[in-house]
């Protein structure tokens, strides 16, 4: 029988934003998180049920997946500030993350500093100057700035006295590389914000060389009939694929009764679909190094899964599940590679109705991509809309974008643990 809160892990939907330093590397993630069984999932609701609901099994089920140093900001509305809702959470980890909506009284800021006593780390969420908030902007280690609402020369403008005050700024909402520069340029030390997933298009730009041969190996195995033999002398010339392969095939995940000795060996056991399929997932990991390669790695393995089992729950799905898995494996593949979707999809020999979905968000396929892309975006209303416009439920959206979480988390864990090894 589920216990009532395995029933709440099941139930909800949960967005896990990363936050970058200067150097693009993680720093931490925001939680976000509503109850997918609410009448209306676009409204808040009961804002002190939903923080309770995170304390209570969102922040240690997502805090198990990050690494050592990584920061986890959690919003506290005023009810849970004078509650002392963040006793439950480790002040090495988490942030406490002052809403916007929160009023500087007198009590608030009597809990707020004794949090900072006991050594928590505070932020103030949804910055743009407004008056009255000095006492919070002094109280805060964190102030996080938006972006997207402020002229350019509000921004500088608070960016300068934040500097002045000497706390730590954060600017939020940042979706282009170009806000990244100028912010960096401004003096904000952490990033919030989808830009790391926007291609930066450059003319004339060529792929490497390591780079054109996984684009190769990944056109050879996204035809339905590949080729199996050049696949295997594929992997074979590959140190590290091979490595990996010979590595997660060993793993207790297959329980196999017996170790694989070979390449060959490993094809005839896993299957020639489900080897393309993860051999896919290693290729896209490998294109783009670095923390936000590796973000971009989790956001497409993460679709993808998503995409495989949302299709599965739902009769009308437009795409076979194994295609919906490929969309959403390959929906960013042109910030990968910084070339337009376009000219991609012409490179690889996939079907037309997938090239669709990739390129015309109005396609059938394409909703169910951006339904992920909302969870992504914490976008609660936009994701009610999709899924009263798909009929989806959303008790299967929300067990399927935690499961396909899970899944795409174990899945780079693995691939991280095998590299470490083999070096």
């Amino acid at each position: 029988m589920s216990s009532n809160s395995d029933l709440f892990l099941d139930s909800f939907y949960v967005a896990r934003q990363p936050v970058f330093d200067a150097g693009k590397g993680v720093w931490g993630y925001e939680l976000l998180f509503r109850n997918s069984t609410a009448d209306n999932i676009a409204e808040i609701g009961n804002e002190d049920a939903a923080t309770s609901q995170v304390i209570a099994d969102g922040f240690g089920l997502i805090q198990q997946d990050i690494e050592e140093n990584q920061r986890l900001l959690v919003n506290f509305p005023r009810n849970m500030l004078l509650g002392n809702a963040a006793e439950f959470l480790p002040p090495e980890t988490c942030v406490v993350e002052i809403l916007e909506n929160v009023q500087p009284e007198p009590e608030i800021l009597e809990v707020l500093q004794d949090l900072k006593d006991r050594g928590y780390t505070l932020a103030l969420d949804d910055y743009i100057g407004q008056e009255g908030f000095e006492p919070f902007v002094e109280l805060a280690d964190i102030v996080k700035v938006d972006c997207l609402d402020l002229e350019l020369e509000e921004l500088k403008n608070i960016a300068k006295v934040l500097k002045q005050i000497g706390v730590q700024m954060l600017a939020e909402k940042v979706e282009t590389n170009e806000m990244f520069n100028l912010c960096l340029e401004l003096g904000f030390e952490l990033f919030q914000g989808f830009f790391f997933s926007r291609p930066e298009i450059i003319p004339g730009k060529k792929i490497s060389t390591s780079n054109l041969n996984r684009m190769r190996l990944l056109g050879s195995i996204s035809s339905e009939n590949f080729d199996v033999e050049d696949m295997t002398n594929a992997i074979n010339s590959d140190v590290s694929v091979s490595y990996r392969l010979l590595k997660f095939m060993n793993s207790p995940t297959f329980g196999l009764p017996n170790k694989i000795n070979s390449i060959q060996q490993a094809i005839a056991l896993i299957g020639y679909k489900k080897l393309a399929g993860w051999l896919r997932m290693i290729l896209l990991s490998d294109i783009s190094a670095g923390p936000a390669g590796d973000e971009l790695a989790f956001l497409s393995i993460k679709r993808a899964k998503f995409l495989e089992l949302t299709c599965l729950d739902f009769k009308q799905c437009p795409l076979r599940s194994e295609s919906m898995f490929m969309l959403g494996l390959f929906s960013l593949l042109d910030v990968f590679l910084n070339r337009p979707m376009e000219d991609l999809m012409a490179e690889l020999p996939v079907k037309k109705e997938l090239v669709q979905a990739l390129t015309d968000k109005t396609s059938e396929a394409a909703v169910f991509l951006e339904i992920v892309k909302s969870l992504e975006l914490a976008d609660w209303k936009n994701l009610n809309n999709l899924i009263a416009k798909t009929g989806l439920l959303p008790l299967s959206i929300a067990q399927n974008h935690l499961a396909a979480m899970q899944w795409a988390n174990e899945i780079l864990l693995m691939n991280k643990t095998t590299d470490n090894s083999a070096n």
